[in-house]
């Protein structure tokens, strides 16, 4: 028989028990035959039964529905069908309130998302959807069948809150490989429909050998404007205290911004049970007219508690304000800052700008190329000064046309203007307003060679330029604040200003040379340069290298890259006189087998660093990833008076996808072994930390410190 509309049956057989107002209700039925008892007010329905209400459709192979009593029996291979995407099985299920709610007996449920429920019984109502004695995982497996899953949770009782859109657990227990692991008096998370919801999220819990037993738990605060949310966090830092944060975020149409605030009582430094403040704000916004706006804020009412409960590592902070603004030829910018040093051995320098103007303009022809820039800054505090200073300078560069060879003349003027308005007890010098004018002057030649070498080209570009700077001498009255750690390399080999800033012009004469080569080869490519600076006439003062001769460093730089598996990079500083490094940096780097590589070797002479020891370290990572697994593992090494000590090394093993293990656990677990710290309330540790990530339940984490 074709299916009949049970409504037409009705009409057909004119029971005035049913009416039209079954339409009104907005529920149709359809069936593959009908029959109806007039005197027990009964219909019964079979053969693909459908009753469709606005908010889902049942399917089964029989109903029996008594109107006078508004229930129905269904039975057969039942479906619920939601139109969230929710689909209900059943062998029975009786209907009630206009087939509204639903008793139904050994069931299995799977949502959009495709986790699944089994339960020995279903309550469902228009407001909750009720499980007695449910299992819930979202593992990809064929759960209705009794194939275990990676992870389940056991609950005797299950809610739905449709309105709420939270799912709800009592005496949960969590099965991993369905070994009971852990359990849970109370759990919810959000529904599959819910994008965000105020709740608790995941707490964490570790060992340390510090604090003893620790925990995190954060609380989410989601309003109805999605365009902010917040976190509340406890951090129970176990025999040491506790530390609140509360995290908030706002987007804006044209940027956002975040803030943190941290508060509560923890063994510091200072003293035991020591009431803590600190805070953190991140601003970011785009104006009109292109000016962007940045704005970064730290403060701790506590040099190091910050670092040691592993909140912020930095050593310092750096507040500032900032606009900028980029065009196609030209750079503006105003800044203000407030630099606060963490360190122990440096309080005297946290210097103070307010404020800092920049503005540079670029203008480019075929032949012409020049820059004009205008600055100005307060600073205070730095290391003792207090300093004001007005710059104007600029640049122009002319390329002759010659057949013969390139040659490139420029001219460098600027005017500085210096306040100087306290100095430290160490600067004698008693100067206070002070002017500056220099010009500079370079004629650069360069050509290029080409030579044929077998099957490949060599290409050579020697280069010679002779610089002229001319200065108001100042350089005894002027304190060095922007170039004292200068020294030659290729990036400034061919400046007029080698010093790039400022506070230190002189004035000299210098020769300057270098060559690069470029060769392309069965062997891979090569990019070598070398090249020195030969000073004829004037001064080289006030930075940081006590061997400041006529002659810098000569300067040598290689890069070959030879394939996908092997690249070198040597770079290389070597006395005039004795040709013995005084800056090397070394790195072979590649891709072998799926392995990614990185092998960094530096050292630096104490001479150009004004220090007091000669510095060598030694950096190697690697990683691989063996299908969506990542295993990396890096190493630092202090290679100082002829030793090899590990100051930090770190495993990790991490899955990069949402999930590992049938779509709904992931594994990740690194190892971080630190030995050395810069900050006397930091000590050096082992750390393990291990993370089980579970899908629709967020993270917990279980880590152990030695």
């Amino acid at each position: 028989m074709k299916p009949i509309i049970l409504l037409l049956s009705l009409l057909l057989f004119s029971v005035p028990s049913y009416s039209q107002d079954d339409i009104k209700n907005g529920i149709e039925f359809t069936s593959d035959s009908l029959e109806v008892d007039e005197k027990k007010n009964l219909m019964i329905a079979t053969g693909n039964v459908v009753i469709k209400s606005q908010n889902e459709t049942i399917k089964a192979d029989k109903v029996l529905y008594d109107k006078k009593l508004d229930k129905a029996l269904a039975t057969g291979n039942i479906s619920i069908i939601n139109n969230d995407g929710t689909v209900y099985e059943t062998s029975e299920a009786t209907l009630t309130n206009e087939f509204k709610n639903i008793l139904a007996l050994t069931l299995f449920a799977q949502f959009k998302d495709n986790s699944k429920i089994k339960a020995s019984k279903l309550i469902k109502t228009n407001e909750k959807n009720i499980f007695i004695n449910g299992e819930y995982t979202p593992c990809d497996c064929d759960f209705k069948n009794n194939e275990k899953p990676i992870w389940q949770l056991n609950s005797s009782k299950i809610t739905h809150d449709i309105n709420e859109k939270t799912i709800y657990f009592k005496n949960v227990v969590l099965k991993i490989f369905d070994f009971p692991i852990f359990y849970f008096p109370f759990l919810s998370h959000p529904d599959p429909s819910v994008k965000r919801k105020s709740g608790f999220l995941t707490p964490t819990w570790s060992s340390s050998s510090r604090n003893g037993f620790q925990s995190s738990i954060p609380y989410y605060f989601a309003p109805n404007n999605e365009s902010w949310d917040s976190t509340f966090t406890n951090h129970y830092k176990g025999k040491h205290g506790y530390i609140n944060q509360l995290n908030t975020r706002k987007k804006f149409n044209s940027g956002y911004l975040e803030t943190n605030l941290f508060q509560g009582q923890v063994d510091t430094n200072n003293e035991n049970n020591d009431t803590v403040f600190a805070g953190n704000l991140n601003f970011h916004s785009k104006l009109e007219s292109n000016w962007h706006v940045d704005a970064l804020a730290k403060y701790t009412d506590q040099d190091t508690f910050m670092k040691r409960y592993n909140f912020d590592t930095s050593l310092n902070y750096k507040n500032y304000i900032k606009t900028s603004k980029i065009t196609e030829n030209s750079f503006s910018e105003i800044e203000w800052y407030k630099y606060q040093n963490l360190e122990t051995n440096s309080k005297d320098n946290q210097p103070n700008l307010q404020p800092s103007i920049k503005h540079k303009l670029f203008l480019n022809n075929q032949n012409t190329n020049s820059e004009i820039s205008l600055s100005a800054h307060e600073i205070k505090n730095d290391e003792g000064y207090n300093i004001q200073r007005w710059s104007g300078s600029g640049v122009l560069d002319y390329e002759l046309d010659n057949k013969f060879i390139d040659l490139i003349l420029s001219t460098e003027t600027g005017l500085d203007l210096y306040a100087i308005k306290n100095r430290p007890s160490s600067d004698v010098n008693d100067n206070k307003y002070l002017d500056r004018i220099s010009l500079g002057v370079s004629v650069l030649s360069k050509k290029d060679f080409i030579f044929n070498i077998g099957k490949h080209d060599l290409l050579m570009t020697p280069k010679v330029q002779i610089v002229s700077m001319h200065s108001t001498n100042r350089k005894n009255d002027v304190p060095n604040r922007d170039s004292s750690d200068f020294r030659i390399d290729h990036a400034n080999l061919f400046l007029i200003n080698q010093y790039q800033g400022r506070d230190n012009i002189q004035t000299n004469q210098r020769l300057n040379f270098g060559i690069d080569n470029d060769l392309n080869t069965d062997i891979g490519s090569f990019s070598i340069f070398f090249g020195q600076s030969q000073r004829i006439g004037g001064t080289n003062n006030n930075i940081l290298n006590s061997n400041s001769n006529r002659q810098s460093d000569f300067i040598s730089e290689l890069r070959w890259r030879i394939s996908e598996k092997y690249n070198i990079s040597y770079n290389t500083l070597l006395d005039h006189h004795n040709l013995e490094e005084n800056y090397t940096s070394f790195e072979l780097f590649g891709k072998m087998s799926g392995i990614n590589y990185d092998l960094i070797h530096r050292s630096v002479n104490k001479d150009i660093i004004n220090g007091e020891n000669n510095r060598e370290e030694l950096k190697f990572s690697i990683d691989k990833k063996i299908f969506d697994v990542n295993l990396s593992y890096s190493a630092t090494y202090d290679l100082n008076n002829n030793e090899t000590d590990l100051v930090y090394e770190e495993i990790s093993l991490y899955y990069d996808l949402a999930y590992m293990f049938d779509d709904c656990l992931s594994v990740n677990f690194s190892y971080k072994n630190n030995k050395a710290s810069s900050d006397r309330d930091i000590l050096p540790e082992n750390s393990y930390f291990l993370t089980l990530k579970f899908k629709n339940l967020g993270e917990y984490g279980l880590n152990s410190l030695f």
